[in-house]
């Protein structure tokens, strides 16, 4: 077994604070959108993020994850509090472009690190490529071009993530603290803000509410929606909060106590019983692989944080919605949309796997909007399974080597986790991996940050292991 030490190397100290950058970019926009240059803003926000991506990108790659996890944190707010004091609502603001913008600068570590892509370490990532590149093809023949090529780049986001963390494994010590402090700081921000959103309703969260015809959600009146927080809607909102509080299982402070009670109120308020489960999954997962002292003090601490939980619960305005849904848990077959889910498996699953050729990309999701006159979402715009997306576009060779490439990730995140039982980082990366493979049988959780969750999870495990094994060649560690 080995042990590793997160300090990192000496010039660390000089490293600046990782929401330091993201603070200041934030700052910035927040003074534009309040001198009511709403639309100055949704230009500048994406080219300046680009460049503070660009800037972080060649001083530090660890720096450069955490600013682009801050953006899918909090671009969706920024654009709603921008079309508020600009008066009026854009249904396609360039400030969402922002965190793609600046993940698909990742791409940038397999040109400067080609020589990685020929390794061994490399290898299920590259698979994956492979596999999306055959759906890719079918999909420009089957759907269209435009539609192929925007499902395709969604898709690969997060395996360029993945590599440029593969690639920079020597940052692992960099990459810990930061991404630890990243989430702490990020489940704090949007934790708090959600019991804000729950019990005021800002008026730009009700105008997004009224506007973007997301009503699904419930009412724009405090106590009367599924908090979203600074995210687009609940979905996304509790798969940031699920993965973020795995995360923080490594984590120490004060702000890791209120991001971890503020973090855990506000995922039951979205009640995404997907993620709640993913949680409960990922989190016995991680405790399962530490060792014994170390899981000990983190139960304790799971303990504190449930019973710091409770007294919000006393009232009856958060008590309720999250006991209602807590409720048809138990009585899951009466559920509405567990029936539904149940007749729409029963329904595709011969249509998903006897197509050989796939339906190609382009065919489920956002992009269907690229084949439409109107743009609007195509007959499988919403898809409600993982799994059966994967056979129904990538057909039987892509599904075979998607699957490969993915299982071998997995397996091997969680042998080189094992390996390093002391380091509560690496069981709660794959603990976060593992979830998320779990709620692919509600949705595909491998794509858009979802995906880059993932890959951090099952990447994470890799490059410590391998920086171990360097200073126990070095004689810095003990195997």
């Amino acid at each position: 077994m080995m042990t590793l030490a997160l300090d990192g190397p000496r010039r660390a100290s000089r490293q600046l604070h990782p929401a330091l950058v993201p603070g200041l970019f934030f700052a910035f926009v927040l003074v534009l959108i309040l001198l009511r240059l709403g639309r100055v803003v949704e230009l500048a926000y994406p080219v300046g993020a680009v460049l503070v991506g660009l800037m972080c990108y060649r001083r530090n790659p660890a720096e450069y994850v955490s600013f682009m996890c801050w953006l899918y944190f909090l671009s969706p707010e920024v654009r709603r509090i921008a079309d508020f004091f600009n008066g009026a609502y854009n249904p396609i603001s360039p400030i969402q472009m922002a965190p793609v913008l600046v993940a698909i600068l990742s791409g940038l570590t397999v040109l400067t690190h080609y020589r990685v892509v020929a390794t061994k370490r490399a290898f299920p990532s590259l698979l994956i490529v492979l596999a999306m590149t055959y759906a890719l093809v079918v999909g420009c023949i089957r759907n269209s071009v435009p539609s192929a090529l925007f499902s395709f780049g969604y898709a690969i986001i997060p395996v360029f993530v993945g590599f440029h963390v593969l690639a920079t494994w020597k940052h692992f010590p960099v990459y810990s603290r930061v991404l630890v402090s990243t989430f702490s700081w990020g489940m704090f921000v949007i934790g708090i803000y959600g019991v804000i959103q729950y019990v005021l309703m800002p008026p730009w969260d009700a105008m997004w509410m009224l506007k973007s015809g997301i009503g699904s959600v419930g009412e724009p009146l405090p106590f009367s929606f599924r908090v979203f927080s600074t995210l687009n809607s609940p979905g996304p909102l509790a798969t940031v909060l699920m993965g973020g509080l795995l995360f923080m299982l490594a984590g120490r402070g004060k702000v890791v106590w209120v991001g971890a009670v503020s973090g855990l109120v506000v995922l039951l308020l979205t009640a995404v019983r997907s993620a709640w489960g993913g949680l409960i999954i990922g989190g016995i997962y991680a405790l399962a692989c530490i060792d014994a002292r170390t899981r000990a003090r983190v139960i304790l601490a799971i303990l504190i944080v449930s019973a710091l939980s409770v007294p919000m619960f006393a009232v009856e305005e958060f008590a309720k919605p999250v006991l209602d849904r807590m409720e048809s848990v138990t009585s899951i077959k009466d559920d509405r949309s567990f029936q539904i889910r149940m007749r729409f498996y029963e329904s595709f699953l011969a249509v998903a796997t006897s197509d050989i050729a796939g339906q190609g990309m382009g065919a489920v999701g956002i992009g269907t909007k690229l084949d439409s006159a109107t743009s609007q979402l195509g007959k499988f715009g919403v898809f409600d399974s993982g799994l059966m997306e994967i056979p129904f576009v990538m057909g039987w060779p892509g599904t075979l080597l998607y699957l490969t490439g993915l299982l071998w990730m997995i397996g091997r995140a969680m042998k080189r986790g094992l390996a390093m039982k002391s380091n509560r980082l690496l069981a709660a990366a794959v603990g976060t991996a593992i979830a998320l493979v779990s709620m692919l049988v509600f949705s595909n959780t491998l794509n858009a940050f979802d995906g880059i969750l993932f890959q951090l999870g099952v990447t994470l495990p890799v490059i410590g292991h391998r920086y171990a094994r360097m200073l126990a060649a070095s004689g810095g560690a003990t195997p």
